[in-house]
């Protein structure tokens, strides 16, 4: 299993609630149909307290057999259309490829896993 995680910073001008209600609701259905995705997370930053915060506004996290069906899915054509649509609500996107170690394997009650 191989793991891409997408690190996002807003589109200029949007509000935080425009950037993750576009991610969620119009990104995130085109991004799904990308061939041989095996799970698809949004992580859309909040209010951090009194931690430091972070250069950015939200993550994605998006899991794959192996680098082979990454790279097929991402350079298809629903994976050229879910990147080019990436500019209408991010002004930038670093992305992490990585090998994931579960240290702790539980969800929170009424969370699906």
């Amino acid at each position: 299993m191989i793991k891409l995680v997408a690190l996002v910073n807003k589109k200029s001008g949007l509000s935080i609630e425009q950037f993750r209600d576009y991610w969620i609701d119009i990104h995130a259905p085109l991004a799904r149909q990308i061939p041989g995705m095996r799970g698809y997370r949004i992580n859309v930053g909040s209010d951090p307290g009194e931690l430091t915060p972070a250069p950015y506004d939200g993550s994605a996290e998006i899991w794959f057999d192996d680098r082979q069906t990454m790279d097929a899915g991402l350079s298809s054509p629903q994976g050229d259309i879910a990147g080019a649509e990436t500019s209408n609500f991010a002004d930038s996107i670093v992305f992490l490829v990585c090998e994931e170690h579960v240290v702790i394997d539980q969800s929170p009650v009424g969370t699906a896993a």
